[in-house]
């Protein structure tokens, strides 16, 4: 039997899932990261739980206007994929896509479309990687470094660059405010060779013991230098240094280039990902 259960506060939401996302911390790192940064007044579109014979079986975040954060699940039979399709029909029918562990997304996405009449679109197959230990160092040839508010007008327009390879529909403005705002927070590192940048980086999501890293672009002209290996690799320990336990990043299973280079370094895979979205 299943119970889906909405919530209006973010304090009660993460009071009743915190615990069972942390059973599988890097695989919800997304989730468990954006809901330590919410304020305890946001209003994020949508939250829900939902139990499976009494128990939590699946936490339900939406903050991005997109897609729907959808936990790491227990097992659920086909029958019970079409029961959560259907509460979710009831309780939130303009549900605009998700992101979650792939065989449980497609199947939800698949019948909850069918539901609504709408048509599904896979916009990237990913997958989620977990590091406990470096195993290729960078290279002594350059130097990673905390972005400075010097490096805006160069970051600012690789960050743009980043989101039109990601195929995320951001304007120029939105990236640059972005980027500028993670060089602020010292969130945003970039690989140097002779002073100049080539390379970036950037630390994102932290949770009780992992960090994630993203936002990762070099510049065409750079590529195939070994810098994006160097500049992930240097920061990956930098975090690890820092006392976290693990590091975590995304990939776009679509690059088998940079799935190669986060393998070399130590990066091993624990759950393939996938964005679905919705027509309207």
């Amino acid at each position: 039997m299943l119970e889906l259960q909405r919530y209006r506060s973010v304090s009660s939401f993460k009071q009743d899932v915190l615990s069972f996302l942390m059973e599988h911390e890097v695989e919800n790192s997304l989730m468990i990261g954006i809901l330590n940064a919410l304020e305890t007044d946001s209003e994020p579109a949508f939250m829900a739980a939902v139990k499976k014979d009494g128990d939590l079986g699946l936490a339900i975040l939406q903050t991005h206007p997109r897609q729907i954060i959808l936990s790491k699940p227990v097992a659920f039979t086909a029958d019970e994929i079409q029961e959560l399709a259907k509460c979710l029909t009831r309780e939130y029918p303009e549900s605009p896509g998700f992101i979650g562990e792939t065989r449980f997304t497609t199947e939800l996405a698949e019948q909850f479309a069918a539901f609504v009449n709408r048509q599904t679109f896979i916009h990237m197959k990913q997958r989620i990687y977990v590091l406990h230990e470096v195993k290729k160092k960078a290279s002594g040839k350059g130097k990673l470094e905390q972005a400075a508010l010097e490096d805006w007008p160069l970051l600012k327009e690789w960050g743009y660059r980043f989101a039109q390879e990601v195929n995320e529909p951001s304007s120029k403005e939105e990236m640059e405010q972005k980027t500028k705002e993670f060089i602020e927070k010292g969130r945003l590192y970039v690989w140097k060779i002779d002073g100049r940048p080539v390379s970036m980086a950037c630390s994102s999501r932290p949770t009780e013991n992992n960090i994630t890293v993203s936002y990762v672009y070099t510049p065409e002209a750079e590529r195939k230098k070994g810098y994006a290996s160097d500049c992930v690799s240097a920061l990956t320990q930098l975090l690890l240094d820092r006392g976290y336990q693990t590091t975590s990043l995304y990939t776009d299973l679509s690059n088998p280039t940079s799935n190669k280079i986060y393998i070399e370094i130590g990066y091993e895979p624990v759950m393939d990902s996938i964005v679905i979205l919705l027509d309207n």
